[in-house]
């Protein structure tokens, strides 16, 4: 096969991963906000400063963790899951728990029964093989509507196809778990709708001209916070994000990570699927790893390192 660049052929690589740029690239030119936001030449491609270039910020302001947030939740109450089985793992049985105001990370391979997990916790599977708990309250959730009447919220690997309806407005998607609260007499206040929606679109920096803009024409980030954004108004108190940054910008991951810290902060109890082991370091409190569908071991913030994790997603 013959190498287009070694041919004379000029290439214009576009990409938010930045190791790939890292890899490949002999210049680099970068946009922010519509506008050329600076150029590094070959010797001084780093992700630091492309990272710099990218979101106008250092980054070491990247994950933003608090001291002693473990500490400060220990005494807490929280949500927890008892000997849950999933149809995928019926033989293997997950405790976990989450206290008020922590974000517990829950690594492992693809394929460990992460998702299935959480899944399940929601109620899509029907009623979970197990027992879920919220502030010692025992919880009978037979479905995603029971999970939902509990506070218990889920936002999905997949936000194009099981967080959205992409064919409706950010206002529709940001109601419709809702509905009830902008109804009256079965008929939905289209005024109280519209302004939960752009209060929300502002709250959480939906770049939009309006709660109108249909959410396919969405970046995949403020896609997110559109499905984000359903839930908040919703006010949670266990928010479950499986893959809460995959295929999104560098800028737009900060802002959901600033959303996930401020969230704990006011005491939602959230829980962390990723497959970026970078990501679960730089944003948990403390760390679950799961292999085959079991919970092989948890780490807390002092224990956490890449080895630890990897030994532990393989079964070790």
């Amino acid at each position: 096969m013959s190498d287009p660049k070694g041919d004379g052929v000029s290439i214009i690589y576009i990409t938010h991963r930045l190791d790939e740029v890292q890899e490949v690239a002999d210049r680099v030119v970068c946009l922010r906000d519509g506008r050329n936001s600076g150029s590094l030449m070959k010797n001084e491609i780093r992700h630091d400063l492309m990272f710099s270039m990218m979101v106008g910020r250092d980054l070491s302001d990247f994950y933003t963790h608090p001291e002693n947030s473990s500490k400060a939740c220990a005494d807490s109450g929280g949500f927890s899951v008892v000997n849950l089985r999933t149809p995928k793992y019926p033989q293997q049985a997950v405790s976990i728990n989450v206290k008020n105001g922590e974000v517990l990370g829950l690594a492992g391979l693809i394929g460990a029964g992460r998702t299935e997990a959480a899944c399940a916790i929601f109620g899509i599977d029907g009623r979970p093989d197990g027992e879920i708990r919220l502030n010692g309250d025992v919880l009978d959730i037979r479905s995603a509507a029971d999970a939902i009447e509990q506070g218990i919220y889920l936002i999905p690997e997949d936000r194009r196809g099981a967080g959205l309806i992409v064919d409706f407005s950010i206002r529709e998607n940001i109601s419709l778990p809702g509905l009830k609260r902008f109804s009256n007499y079965g008929l939905v206040n289209r005024t109280i709708e519209r302004r939960t929606a752009d209060i929300m679109c502002r709250q959480i920096n939906i770049k939009t001209p309006n709660s109108e803009v249909i959410a396919a024409n969405l970046s995949g980030g403020n896609q997110q916070k559109v499905v984000l954004a359903k839930w908040l108004a919703l006010s949670p108190k266990v928010l479950i994000f499986d893959e809460p940054t995959r295929g999104i910008d560098v800028g737009a991951k900060m802002e959901i990570y600033s959303l996930i810290r401020n969230l704990a902060a006011d005491g939602v109890a959230i829980l962390v699927i990723s497959s970026d082991m970078e990501e679960l370091l730089g944003i948990s409190d403390r760390i679950a790893v799961m292999h085959e569908g079991r919970i092989t071991g948890q780490l807390n913030r002092e224990e956490f390192s890449e080895e630890a994790i990897i030994r532990l997603a393989t079964g070790g």
